[in-house]
């Protein structure tokens, strides 16, 4: 099982909370009937009681993870938005453990609604879900400063076929906010992630990102990239960073950091 670290203390914060009050007798009569087919787990998601509320959650993962590709992923991704937050929560938390990737919009849509209190896990476990088309909403995520931290954390740890092309552009791109670029090359620092270093040598162009890529640029560039930071110095006007990039060409081009 892999979980996000947030979205792990999360759960086991809401189970630590809800556990004591918990009729177990209730909850294992709940989880028998649903696997016996005799009850439906997504009709018992908004039941009064918390045992069989409880009981619906635990029989939903065990069937996301089997199979998470299935019509169910999305019923339960439905159920983000009529069930009570605790239950929300831990639906959040089964549908990233199951990389339910076919909830991508639905968790998405709860990401940016920016009234719920599920914003942040919902951002989190975006990352999980959501793949290469996660990181442009996540980034445009982190214009709400009380998000950034957690968009970076959620960019860190998205995964999948084409993520690295979609940090590279995201970068680049000129319309993201520089919230939602600088959250970006945050990122790829947490990730180690090389392979965008063209990009941050394109953002030292740009004064609001100048700082956060020749930091980057310092962790991430390799000997390949030593022609790209060339032309980079050579093009800003800044003594600093042009004399950082200068030590660094130099640092690369030694044959033993080769």
């Amino acid at each position: 099982m892999r979980l996000l670290p947030a979205l792990l203390c999360s759960l086991v914060a809401a189970l630590a909370a809800e556990t004591p009050s918990l009729d177990h007798a209730k909850y294992t009569a709940a989880l028998k009937s649903f696997r016996l087919g005799q009850s439906k787990a997504l009709d018992a998601l908004t039941d009064a009681a918390p045992e069989v509320r409880r009981a619906a959650v635990d029989d939903l993962r065990e069937r996301l993870v089997d199979e998470p590709t299935a019509p169910l992923a999305g019923q339960v991704g439905a159920a983000l938005a009529t069930v009570d937050v605790g239950t929300a929560r831990l639906l959040l938390a089964a549908l990233a453990e199951a990389k339910a990737t076919g909830t991508a919009g639905q968790v998405a849509a709860l990401a940016a609604k920016k009234d719920s209190p599920l914003q942040a896990e919902a951002a989190l476990a975006l990352a999980e879900v959501g793949g290469a088309k996660a990181v442009p909403i996540l980034a445009e995520l982190a214009k709400d400063e009380a998000l950034a931290e957690d968009v970076v954390a959620a960019l860190a740890k998205a995964s999948g076929p084409g993520v690295t092309d979609a940090f590279s552009a995201g970068i680049r791109d000129a319309r993201l906010d520089p919230a939602g670029r600088t959250a970006l090359i945050k990122a790829a620092i947490a990730r180690n992630n090389r392979a965008v270093a063209p990009a941050l040598c394109a953002a030292l162009a740009e004064e609001p990102l100048r700082l956060e890529a020749q930091k980057a640029l310092l962790k991430l560039a390799r000997p390949e990239d030593v022609p790209a930071l060339q032309q980079a110095a050579a093009a800003t006007k800044n003594a600093a960073t042009k004399a950082a990039l200068e030590r660094l060409v130099a640092k690369l081009g030694k044959p033993s950091d080769r």
